[in-house]
């Protein structure tokens, strides 16, 4: 009896550990079917500010973790989840102003999901003036005025203090490029990599020596079609791209100085490609090394050359691995 008494607790408890788990599921579907997600759930500003006592960035984590659930739910009214999103951005930014996840995500959320550009550049602008120093989100509100704008002006608005932090990165740089080549700001186009071209590490300068002779291509190109609009053929020298309007008077002979222009009246820009080549193959051999890392071996020639973003070898030359290294070397005749 004694025995029986003893074995009775495990049992009772291991059965209301197992009706538990049985109910988990159902239990769950049906609270989540009976919980409606609105804006009761996300306090005004001013009262989130209050009933925080103090410890505003703690509450904007909890009430940012409490709102996560309900993001993806389907609200049987779709006006309503959007106010009670707009709620949960309001509230959660008031109490935490550098919490650029929130900003990000509205956002994306915002031109993505339920398009609202116009509110979704607030949200960007409202968290780029909080936290000037957040390159990520002036990043992001540039390229939202450019993707879903169309905003130009606004775009190189917001890159032009982008570029000149030294965290930007060399594509959004060369972007902004691009964007002044577009405007005719040619020489604003090459004179942004001069200071990057005189930088100690020798990667940094050639990637700024190429960005800028990426920049002349541009340029080149534009005359080259400007040109063409307006005889109805190609320039045949590089003298005919000296008429004026083609180029910016100052740009004109450094842009020159990397063009040619073959016998078929082709561009050729082989400065450009050669620092393309070089940065192409820095590419590789970081793949290559990251290859090493993951697979305990060296990639085969087979395998590097599967890679379609490596550039083909140059007349005359073919790709070889030297230790992580992703070289040029002659063809033997």
């Amino acid at each position: 009896m004694r025995h029986a008494r003893k074995l009775l607790v495990p049992l009772v408890m291991a059965g209301c550990a197992a009706g538990a788990m049985l109910l988990r599921g159902p239990l769950a579907e049906a609270n989540a079917n009976r919980r409606v997600p609105g804006v009761r759930y996300a306090p005004r500003p001013k009262l989130a500010r209050f009933l925080a006592l103090g410890h505003r960035s703690a509450a904007a984590d909890l009430l940012w973790l409490s709102a996560i659930g309900d993001l993806s739910r389907e609200f049987g009214d779709p006006e309503r989840k959007r106010r009670w999103l707009h709620s949960i951005f309001d509230a959660v930014t008031s109490l935490e102003p550098t919490f650029a996840s929130v900003y990000s995500f509205g956002a994306t959320y915002l031109t993505l999901i339920d398009p609202d550009k116009n509110r979704a550049i607030e949200l960007l602008e409202l968290g780029v003036a909080r936290n000037p120093d957040d390159l990520r989100l002036a990043i992001e509100l540039a390229m939202t005025y450019y993707r879903d704008l169309h905003d130009r002006a606004a775009t190189l608005r917001v890159l032009e203090r982008v570029v000149k932090d030294p965290r930007c990165d060399s594509v959004h740089a060369g972007f902004y490029s691009s964007l002044l080549v577009d405007s005719r700001e040619d020489f604003a186009a090459l004179a942004q990599w001069e200071a990057w071209r005189e930088h100690p590490n020798e990667i940094v300068k050639e990637v700024a020596e190429l960005q800028q002779e990426r920049a002349k291509r541009r340029i080149a190109l534009r005359a080259i079609a400007e040109f063409r609009q307006t005889h109805g053929r190609a320039p045949l020298t590089r003298d005919d791209l000296r008429e004026p309007g083609l180029m910016a008077p100052s740009v004109v002979d450094v842009v020159l100085d990397s063009l040619w222009i073959d016998t078929a009246a082709r561009p050729q820009f082989s400065r450009c490609d050669e620092f393309e080549r070089r940065q192409n193959l820095r590419v590789a051999s970081r793949w290559v090394a990251q290859f090493r890392a993951v697979r305990g071996r060296p990639p085969t020639i087979d395998e590097l050359l599967a890679n379609r973003w490596l550039l083909p070898a140059p007349p005359g030359s073919h790709v070889e691995i030297v230790g992580e290294d992703v070289r040029l070397a002659d063809d033997v005749r």
